[in-house]
């Protein structure tokens, strides 16, 4: 009987993060401040406590991370397994312009700190994209996927932490999102089928030059 192969589950996997980012991550009984993580990175950024923080804005940073991460590690599972290069590199380029500031931030407010780390972090999507999907090296392809998977999944869990102590603070009954724990649990579970889809092509590896050196 054929073994289940649980690495397929990662894109869906992967997809079901994204959900999960676009769905609430703190409720407040007033429907104003029921915020998914992009709404709460906004609202943080404009927080006294965060803009008083060092490092400068990282609330509002762990909060936009995981989006940037989870664009990158789509577009790079389609170019390495599906093999449709354009699709993932459209996907990692659709991210990062979803990631850009607006367009004040080129005309007007150039200075303004929040725009200029949704800049920077829409670049970096970009470069770190193009870099994952077109390096042919495929044993760093696969560990930069599992550093990767972990910073977005470490970066939710610390966002969400952080954004909803932040909201406590006006003394509102408060509760934690569902939208935050499936984007983290479902990056922690493909963190999971990453490093044993390695583990197993590994041992394929080990297993092929053992049975050519016996030959």
């Amino acid at each position: 009987m054929r073994q289940f192969n649980f690495a397929i589950l990662i894109p869906f996997l992967l997809v079901l993060a994204v959900i999960g980012y676009l769905l609430p991550w703190v409720i407040t009984p007033a429907q104003s401040l029921s915020m998914g993580a992009d709404d709460l990175a906004e609202w943080t950024s404009l927080h006294p406590v965060v803009r008083q923080t060092l490092p400068f804005l990282w609330t509002t940073l762990a909060l936009r991370a995981p989006l940037a991460i989870l664009g990158i590690l789509l577009g790079a599972y389609i170019s390495s397994t599906l093999y449709h290069k354009l699709l993932g590199l459209l996907i990692i380029l659709i991210m990062a312009i979803a990631l850009l500031p607006p367009l004040e931030f080129f005309t007007v407010y150039r200075g303004d700190p929040n725009y200029q780390q949704q800049f920077f972090l829409a670049l970096s999507t970009l470069l770190i994209g193009l870099l994952i999907t077109l390096w042919r090296n495929k044993s760093l392809h696969r560990l930069l996927t599992v550093l990767l998977s972990l910073t977005g999944c470490l970066s939710a869990a610390i966002g969400l932490y952080q954004g909803y102590m932040l909201m406590q603070g006006f003394n509102l009954p408060t509760s934690v999102g569902y939208g935050g724990l499936l984007t983290i649990i479902s990056l922690g579970v493909a963190i999971l089928l990453y490093i044993t889809k390695q583990s197993s092509q590994t041992t394929l590896f080990v297993a092929e030059i053992h049975a050519n050196r016996a030959v």
